[in-house]
């Protein structure tokens, strides 16, 4: 068999096992989609910044930034909650972590990947009834299985 006829099967065996839809611009789209969905849920957030994050070909985990004026922990933990659950029912792609923090003011321009300055977690998820071992430095931080016992199945694809 020629090199050129191997690689080219290589390449066509390689993309057979790649789910359809996969890749940068299929990620790229699925955080337009959670994020247009967060903004319509949450209208009293001042913006939502989401990414994703790899740890596999699909292991994937959702992170969510709500930028919020700061408000009653009540109010803060309705909007943290209805976050979470729009997150998940939202997103085409399968995601086997979602985390969310909260950020006070407006989002800026260009939203860092990182943000020390967040609000503390920790009230929300008690009030929201969610472990205090599911708060990871001021963040809420949800498996796949926690997601699935609170919220429901997930609104997305099976990869």
């Amino acid at each position: 068999m020629s090199a050129p006829l191997a690689a080219g099967m290589l390449l066509l065996g390689l993309a057979a096992c790649t789910p359809f839809g996969s890749g940068p611009d299929r990620d790229a789209e699925a955080i337009a989609v959670v994020d247009r969905a967060i903004e319509e849920a949450v209208p009293e957030a001042n913006g939502v910044f989401v990414t994703m994050a790899f740890s596999g070909p699909s292991d994937r985990t959702m992170r969510v930034r709500l930028y919020i004026d700061p408000v009653d922990e009540a109010s803060l933990a309705d909007a943290v909650d209805r976050s979470i659950a729009e997150a998940w029912a939202s997103s085409p792609i399968a995601v086997v972590e979602l985390a969310i923090e909260a950020v006070a003011g407006e989002p800026p321009e260009v939203p860092p990947g990182f943000v020390e300055q967040v609000i503390d977690l920790r009230p929300v998820a008690a009030a929201i009834g969610i472990e205090s071992r599911d708060v990871v430095d001021r963040r809420i931080a949800l498996s796949e299985v926690i997601l699935i016992e609170r919220y429901g199945p997930a609104g997305r694809d099976e990869e």
